[in-house]
């Protein structure tokens, strides 16, 4: 076994970036054992596995190739969201030292990806006992459309790849916009957004969804040349904005951050009547956005014209039961979302009204 100044010293990485895989979940944490003698007057030590260092290698391997740090964590198994939320326990060491008199300028290790941090009532309790707490958020739920015909369609190698491309393609889209990833059941999306001093949390959550679509035509598009199939592949979303319960799950190795609340359920429900990549939203939530932020949304409900064709409606709100006879419905839900009032976000804005 290996202590950490000998990993850092094969491996050439920093100990924020180690401390930063453990947090992820793709390296194991460290087993604390009785020093050696060689060890000094250390209390502790924390010891790795050997092949440690091949992960770390292969880690930095795929980092060079691209892949972000929730593909990485996706890659080896590891849960999505544990450093997106829980900054990861301190690595032991050896003998305490005395630090060097020159202070320099914090910053972040250069490997370390940037995160949103969680709302800070979670940040600043101790890590073994941190309760739960009560916080305003969006949620932007996202499904992949036909997703049991595409997995019955392609190679299971293919059809994990293709998640793969969505997810590296999604997660630069959640960090820019102050996105945090949950879990979802299935082979979807969570994203919480919580207010911040940095802008409107309702805005991220609409912008990014925006964005998620763009992106999603290009991923389609690679997927249409490289299979040579007329397959459209769409992320039908859901957005709503309420509060959710936020907490932690602990487990012996990993940390996962968790909502509890009726917000997720609905955006998720709402994500299962979009169709063809829509993006769909709560009456709460487009409300309570500013009368500028309004201006820079076109959304409405399309209704069939007396010719037949469906035209939009601008400025108008339907509700799940209305949208599960339209033919762009999937005609199932919950009888408690029935009558939730929501709209289709048809364009964003990106500049700013003046």
């Amino acid at each position: 076994m290996l202590n950490s100044k000998e990993i850092l010293e094969q491996t050439g990485i920093s100990r924020a970036t180690l401390n930063n895989y453990i947090g992820w979940g793709i390296v194991p944490k460290p087993e604390v054992l009785p020093p050696e003698p060689q060890d000094g007057g250390a209390p502790r030590i924390g010891y790795f596995p050997d092949e440690i260092v091949g992960r770390i290698a292969e880690i930095q391997r795929l980092k060079k190739d691209g892949w972000s740090m929730a593909r990485i964590a996706a890659h080896f198994g590891a849960p999505p969201v544990a450093a997106a939320a829980i900054e990861p326990d301190p690595i032991p060491t050896g003998p305490a030292r005395p630090e060097p008199t020159r202070q320099p300028t914090p910053r972040p290790a250069p490997e370390q990806v940037p995160r949103p941090p969680p709302p800070a009532a979670l940040a600043i309790e101790p890590r073994r006992k941190r309760p739960p707490v009560l916080a305003d958020v969006a949620v932007l739920v996202a499904g992949l459309q036909h997703s049991t015909a595409i997995w019955t369609e392609l190679p299971p190698e293919e059809y994990f790849e293709l998640i793969n491309d969505i997810w590296s393609v999604a997660d630069p889209i959640f960090r820019r916009h102050a996105g945090t990833h949950g879990k979802h059941p299935a082979d979807g999306m969570v994203c919480y957004f919580f207010p911040s001093a940095t802008g409107s949390y309702l805005w991220n959550a609409l912008a990014a969804a925006h964005e998620m679509r763009d992106a999603m035509r290009r991923v389609s598009k690679e997927w249409q040349l490289r299979k040579g199939w007329t397959t459209e592949l769409y992320m039908n979303m859901g957005i709503d904005e309420g509060q959710e319960w936020l907490g932690t799950f602990k487990s012996d190795r990993d940390v996962e951050f968790t909502a509890l609340a009726d917000t997720i359920n609905q955006a998720a429900r709402i994500a299962e009547f979009s169709r063809y990549g829509a993006i769909w939203a709560t009456k709460n939530l487009l409300g309570k956005l500013s009368a500028a932020e309004r201006q820079r949304l076109k959304y409405g409900v399309r209704r069939k014209s007396s010719d037949g064709q469906h035209v939009l409606v601008p400025d108008v709100f339907s509700n799940v039961r209305r949208r599960a006879r339209h033919p762009g419905g999937s005609g199932e839900g919950s009888s408690d979302a029935v009558l939730l009032p929501i709209a289709e976000v048809v364009e964003i804005s990106t500049a700013p009204v003046r």
